[in-house]
């Protein structure tokens, strides 16, 4: 970890990964079930094994995507936190940091209306329901970003620091 410092980036690019991953994951959620649902309606293996193997796939694609989703959206947020403690800074650069904030939440607000116009797609329609915590996570989007940029910025600009720290 010598040398390795986050910077003030961190939050627009939190935005960016965590809409891309959530869309990802959503269409995901999407054809995975679809497949699920597929290879139950042809009937091609009517074994237990089979049908024991599409049913885990259909779980896969309807709850394990979530999960998965979420523990990337929750290492986002701690790795941006741990990000924030190494950043090394003057108290004089705090304006910068709010106008980058400020960019953050406006760029929260477009990812988050783009990832709505996707899932009110009638063909995703049936299956937006069911993904509760990609759904959850990206409504509340700008809260959100809101939150993790102002304690960000407390951790960054609030560190004690000791005549040895460089500024």
């Amino acid at each position: 970890m010598k040398n390795k410092k986050g910077d003030i980036f961190d939050i627009i690019s939190f935005v960016v990964v965590l809409t891309v991953v959530a869309m990802v994951c959503f269409i995901f959620a999407f054809t995975i079930p679809q497949i699920s649902d597929g290879l139950n309606e042809a009937g091609l293996n009517s074994s237990s094994e089979g049908v024991g193997a599409i049913d885990s796939l259909h779980d896969f694609g309807t709850i394990t995507m979530q999960r998965g989703f979420f523990l990337v959206f929750a290492g986002l947020i701690i790795g941006m936190m741990i990000s924030a403690f190494f950043i090394r800074t003057h108290l004089i650069w705090v304006f910068l940091y709010i106008i980058f904030l400020g960019v953050s939440i406006i760029l929260a607000v477009y990812m988050g209306n783009a990832y709505q116009t996707m899932v009110a797609q009638s063909i995703f329609s049936e299956r937006a329901a069911d993904q509760v915590l990609i759904n959850l996570v990206m409504n509340n989007l700008i809260k959100i970003v809101l939150g993790a940029g102002a304690l960000s910025l407390i951790i960054i600009f609030t560190k004690f620091s000791s005549a040895s720290t460089k500024i």
